[in-house]
């Protein structure tokens, strides 16, 4: 099997679906006005948003679960065409009661990405699997800051109904590039199971244990400034405050996207080392962010801020690999994106309340603390976990020894005892 031209396909389908995925989302609130939506428009939008955050993060679980049964290649299908189903009701529904069901449906069949990013997990040699990661990474950030341009120039020209069914249109492209595209290796499973048993034996596992308490607390975080984030900029800035916003959003993706496949070649890295500086460094960057009263200044820290996210995101996937079976990564993959998109619901709540009542600098002050906690998680837990398996393994090594070393001598004594 060629793990080569696997990343090669996943890599343009990944690009494509991150181009579908956010061809449209920045156009939803205006979406919401066309179909007659006058007043909350960002209350809707927000709850849409948690709807569908929160319907895949019940399905995740089962969807991993499934891939290591049937194949991730079927999840593509299925991912794909589900989620361009949705897009197609969206596109035709008369109003924002419908909109919404149709993102909570969106949520239950979502994990086009993760099921890519589990094939390249499973399927890739170790040695090259930061690089495969990274790469992966850095097609879906590139998707993922074109979608919204390209987004802009087609709901100016056609309307927001016909991006939608162009969403639907290229995502179906995607999803067979990808199905038709690959190949893998379906190992057989060991032994049956159902979301509760994966789920304890993610809890069980102290190291996937603590693993996935610091992605909920990171998405949490990365989250957190998304609904003020806007309004933070409209502060400091007077003029083009929609260009200003845009470029922010943005340019975190960029280096993200520059930064995964930089670490991802890096021969022989500490991955542990890499998520936990990707930790701090984002924490540190989340509270100069809060400080700046410049937009340049702000755009430079988001720019680097990006880089952090990648030393996360590759680094976060490559443990959560290193510390699973192979057979068993669907599931796991699955139980964490489940977990980890939690962050998703919390994030913009929590962020909202922190504006109203603190401020509209204090979600990056939120922010940064929950990082600080998710990097002490890891560093202290991982060190933890490390030190007792290393003093486990020396207190088996001197019982062997001794229990060699008394083999020896009583063999020895029955020797003497014979001869005489």
């Amino acid at each position: 099997m060629n793990w080569r031209r696997n990343l090669v396909i996943l890599s343009m389908a990944v690009f494509l679906a991150a181009i579908a995925f956010s061809l449209y989302a920045p156009f939803l609130p205006m979406f919401l006005q066309e179909l007659g939506l006058k007043e909350n428009l960002s209350g809707w939008s927000g709850l849409m948003q948690a709807a569908n955050s929160l319907t895949y993060a019940l399905m995740a679980p089962v969807w991993g679960m499934l891939a290591d049964r049937h194949g991730k290649r079927v999840m593509f299908m299925r991912s794909g065409f589900g989620i361009a189903l949705t897009y197609v009701l969206m596109a035709v529904s008369h109003n924002h009661y419908q909109v919404f069901a149709w993102r909570a449906l969106n949520g239950l069949l979502s994990g086009f990405i993760p099921s890519a990013i589990l094939l390249v997990a499973t399927n890739t040699p170790e040695v090259h699997l930061g690089f495969a990661l990274g790469i992966i990474q850095t097609a879906n950030s590139i998707g993922t800051i074109m979608g919204p341009m390209i987004g802009g120039v087609s709901a100016n020209l056609f309307g927001v109904r016909s991006t939608l069914f162009a969403s639907a249109a290229v995502l179906a492209l995607a999803a067979v590039c990808a199905y038709y595209g690959t190949r893998e290796e379906i190992r057989p499973q060991q032994r049956k199971s159902t979301f509760l048993t994966d789920m304890r034996q993610v809890t069980s596992n102290g190291a996937l244990r603590i693993i996935m308490i610091s992605q909920l607390l990171i998405n949490t975080a990365l989250m957190v400034i998304q609904p003020t984030l806007p309004l933070f900029v409209g502060e400091i800035v007077t003029t083009n405050v929609a260009m200003f916003t845009g470029v922010i959003f943005s340019i975190i993706g960029v280096s993200t996207a520059l930064g995964a496949p930089l670490f991802g070649k890096i021969k022989n890295l500490n991955y542990q080392g890499l998520y936990v500086l990707g930790i701090g460094s984002g924490a540190i960057l989340s509270i100069t962010q809060g400080l700046t009263r410049s937009v340049w200044l702000l755009g430079g820290e988001r720019f680097l801020f990006g880089f952090a996210n990648a030393a996360m995101l590759v680094g976060g996937n490559v443990l959560l690999t290193q510390y699973s079976n192979p057979e068993e990564r669907g599931r796991i993959f699955g139980v964490f994106n489940g977990i980890a998109s939690l962050g998703s619901v919390a994030g913009p709540l929590l962020g909202g309340f922190l504006g109203d009542r603190l401020g509209l600098a204090s979600p990056f002050y939120g922010s940064a603390i929950l990082l600080l906690v998710a990097g002490w998680f890891v560093w202290t837990g991982l060190n933890a976990r490390q030190a007792l398996l290393e003093t486990q393994a020396a207190m088996w090594w001197h019982r062997l020894h001794d229990r060699a070393h008394s083999h020896s001598h009583n063999h020895s004594h029955r020797h003497l005892f014979h001869k005489e």
